[in-house]
């Protein structure tokens, strides 16, 4: 009899889930905001059994005996024993909400699998501690053997920074600051000041308007008295002095409400005083652990502006961010504990693999679906191409056009990697705006990111390094960057995703087709949506934003939409 292992991202936002096999491989990873359509879905049930019974089919159909684990990524706490770190931030009865979300969602759970599954769903539900999920879902993917592991997010159990050691498949903590005192809870409320919204996750709105803007220095020594970093551990000054500093940007430089752009002074001090808290993090790190590689994860880790300067500021040689870094990727980590802890009871050795797998986890499109769209197109012309439609898709973005791609299973984590994309030419000094205005409908301001393959990195970018999960801000070389304006943000810098025949093979040789035609073997690449919606989930998604925006056209898997 088989088992197999379900995680449950169980913390309030961002809910997820993630199945393991017998072997420890992960088969499955999908947010649920993804097929609800709800971003960042608040709230929202992980399991969601009707989205995931074609997978749970799947499996019984190989082994019909196979039987099921549920493990969430949090520890169970009561709500009235939480010790509050961010109570000037956050309210305290926000707090306990989120700690009696979580308990609902892990019973729902529960019940929900168990309800379609029966007996094949073991009654216990195991819990694991957060910033280990994080951290085991960071080193499955990792190229590394060894390297310091460092999780930085708004908040686990207790505290918002750890710090793992990972040797030869051992991951160990060596720390976890107990707080009170978080990264996180910085952001976000900067985040609110400069006039976005941290519960709607926009904190990379604020990473890109940084570059319009220049750091004032009394406000980056303000912040800068707001934390305090020992031996790498985070602790908020005292009361006196936050509240002090507080009701200054409440009251003095607080932009809600007021227009984007007006913020952009506020964006860079923000980034400037998160960039040097980090930076003595991982300094004090490199001191502690001796090692030369990084293994970042945590909501923090989607920082791409702060992570591409790391290899030069600090003593770390190699960095690794998951492609799931935040609390969805946390269903990943809690299935793979729930696998180790399984094979450990039976007597048998366990050990996380590395360096497994692609972010390709997610669901992929139904036949069924696009030839239903194909025998009902009406005003559009559709038609099934022969090949996998890379050399026709170079052609159409050689000519200028704006091309969603839909193809097999989805990325697991926030950044289209070229299955749930809309791709374009980067050549063009328009089509950045045409993007945003016409099929995105999101602020001007906002870059978009480059696809390069791994051999031409250093031919185009200042401290080249792999980028496969666009996790990484580089520098562009100049005068090179004048050929792809499109992808080229205010400071000079983009947020690339490099590609290899293992990581993105069909991405790689359209990009290269590309170049081929054109000279220029770079993509403009962004993700599948419109603002406000998460990135298609569904066929009928994909048709839906063809048809309601600036697209020129669509391919779903093999299938070609374009407007007449």
């Amino acid at each position: 009899m088989s088992k197999y292992f379900i995680g449950l991202s169980t913390t309030g936002h961002d809910p997820a889930i993630a199945i393991v096999n017998p072997k420890g491989q992960v088969i499955f990873a999908e947010s649920t905001e993804r097929f609800l359509q709800d971003k960042r879905a608040w709230g929202a049930m992980p399991d969601q059994v009707n989205h995931i019974r074609p997978v749970l089919k799947g499996i019984l159909a190989e082994d019909p005996h196979a039987t099921f684990q549920m493990a969430t990524s949090w520890l169970a706490a009561k709500a009235d024993t939480i010790n509050d770190p961010h109570d000037v931030f956050i309210a305290k009865d926000v707090i306990n909400w989120m700690a009696s979300l979580q308990k609902q969602q892990q019973e729902y759970a529960g019940k929900n699998l168990q309800f379609v599954l029966g007996t094949r769903v073991c009654e216990s539900i195991w819990q694991f501690d957060h910033h280990l999920c994080h951290a085991v879902n960071a080193v499955y993917s990792a190229p590394f053997e060894n390297a310091a592991c460092v999780i930085l997010d708004g908040e686990g159990e207790v505290g918002a920074a750890s710090l793992y050691s990972w040797n030869d498949g051992q991951l160990r903590r060596k720390w976890r600051s107990w707080g009170p005192g978080s990264l996180g809870a910085f952001y976000s409320w900067l985040t609110d000041l400069s006039g976005f919204s941290s519960v709607n996750g926009e904190e990379w709105k604020v990473m890109g308007l940084a570059a319009y803007g220049a750091p004032v220095e009394e406000w980056v020594n303000r912040l800068l008295c707001l934390l305090e970093i020992t031996d790498g551990r985070i602790h908020w000054a005292n009361r006196e002095v936050m509240a002090n500093i507080i009701n200054f940007f409440e009251s003095e430089v607080s932009f809600k409400g007021k227009p984007y752009m007006a913020a952009a002074n506020l964006a860079a001090s923000a980034q400037t005083a998160y960039s040097r808290y980090t930076l003595k993090i991982l300094q004090d790190v490199h001191t502690q652990t001796g090692h030369d590689n990084l293994i970042l994860g945590g909501g923090c880790a989607l920082n791409s502006s702060f992570n591409g300067t790391i290899t030069n500021s600090t003593p770390f040689k190699c960095v690794h961010v998951p492609s799931a870094p935040a609390d969805d990727g946390n269903a990943i980590g809690a299935a793979l504990l729930a696998w180790q802890k399984s094979m450990s009871e039976a007597g048998q050795k366990a050990i996380i693999s590395h360096n497994q797998g692609l972010p390709y986890l997610g669901s992929a499109p139904e036949k069924c679906d696009t030839d239903k769209i194909y025998n009902h197109a009406g005003a559009y012309h559709a038609r099934y191409l022969k090949d996998d439609g890379a050399e026709e898709l170079a052609q159409l973005l050689a000519q200028g056009k704006i091309v969603g791609v839909m193809r097999g299973a989805a990325e697991f984590g926030p950044r289209a990697l070229g299955h749930r994309s809309i791709l374009a030419d980067p050549r063009s000094p328009n089509i950045k705006d045409k993007i945003n205005a016409l099929v995105k409908g999101r602020e001007a301001y906002r870059p978009f990111a480059p696809v390069i393959p791994i051999e031409r990195v250093t031919d185009w970018f200042v401290n080249p390094q792999p980028s496969p999960y666009m996790s990484f801000t580089l520098k562009w070389k100049y005068p090179q960057s004048e050929q792809v304006p499109a992808v080229v943000h205010e400071d000079g810098t983009g947020r690339l995703q490099t590609l290899t025949a293992e990581t993105a093979p069909w991405l790689k040789r359209v990009t290269e087709l590309f170049g081929e035609i054109t000279g220029v073997p770079v993509l403009l690449n962004t993700s599948f949506n419109i603002m406000g919606k998460p990135i298609v989930h569904s066929v009928n998604d994909a048709v839906s934003v063809f048809m309601s925006s600036g697209l020129d056209a669509v391919l779903i898997d093999t299938l070609l939409l374009t407007k007449k």
